[in-house]
């Protein structure tokens, strides 16, 4: 049995909302994407209460190349904006799945879902880590989420989300957040399925994985200046066409 695919749905267009940029940095880890527990970037400002973040800052912020962390070490309730000098993101002229995670995928029996189980998956992102997804930091996201501006891309299994990831979903740009696995290589199969849905322009035209790798390199990353990637968001709100230019970094 091979992967099955649900339909991504369309994008929200609750994504003109906006107006700044938050982002979390994805690392590989036993190599499946996984959020890294080191903070990396510069800091925006000072350390800010759970409380004086809004859905709209992080959607705003996005937008401006900022991201969202949480204070593993600090203050319980604070949180803190990040922003980083370069971006990794795919698009669906460098959309690549490695020939042998194809092979992987068509007989690995598992059902990838799209927007499905977020606060699950959120959970299950944060369990046995203790870096910059503290509960702050998660519940700020569930709050992106509930305007239907954050998704998930899973494997399940009998039902049940086996490895996947989850991120900020604006106009055509999924910014990848966070991922885990629970089998191996689930994660693998659903970013596998991310990258083809990017392909086929099903849902989104850019995929944001934050820091490069090797790994990712694989599957279509290239780095790009934040201000370049910034206006790749901008047009993909206002689904204005990417130049060749942008879209090739």
């Amino acid at each position: 049995m091979g992967v099955t695919r649900a339909a991504p749905r369309d994008p929200s267009s609750r994504a003109t909302q906006l107006g700044a940029h938050v982002r979390p940095y994805l690392s590989i880890a036993n190599g499946l994407l996984a959020r890294g527990t080191e903070l990396a970037g510069e800091r925006v400002g000072a350390a800010t209460p759970l409380s004086a973040v809004s859905a709209a800052d992080i959607l705003s912020n996005y937008t401006r190349g900022w991201v969202l962390f949480g204070l593993p070490r600090g203050p319980a309730p604070f949180v803190e904006w990040r922003t980083f000098g370069t971006r990794a993101i795919i698009t669906p002229e460098t959309a690549h799945v490695p020939r042998r995670l194809r092979r992987y995928a068509r007989r690995a029996g598992l059902e990838v879902r799209f927007g499905e189980d977020f606060d699950a998956i959120i959970e299950l992102t944060r369990e046995g880590r203790s870096g910059w997804l503290t509960p702050q930091a998660a519940a700020a996201y569930r709050r992106v989420h509930a305007l239907g501006l954050a998704s998930t891309v899973a494997a399940y299994r009998d039902g049940r989300p086996v490895g996947g990831v989850w991120g900020v979903s604006i106009g055509r740009t999924f910014g990848g957040m966070s991922m885990f696995h629970l089998e191996d290589h689930a994660g693998a199969v659903a970013l596998a399925a991310l990258v083809t849905s990017l392909r086929e322009r099903e849902r989104w035209t850019l995929v944001d994985c934050g820091g490069l790798n090797q790994n990712l390199a694989r599957f279509g990353a290239h780095e790009i200046p934040t201000a370049q990637f910034c206006r790749l968001v901008w047009q993909g709100i206002g689904a204005e066409p990417l130049s060749p230019r942008d879209a090739g970094g």
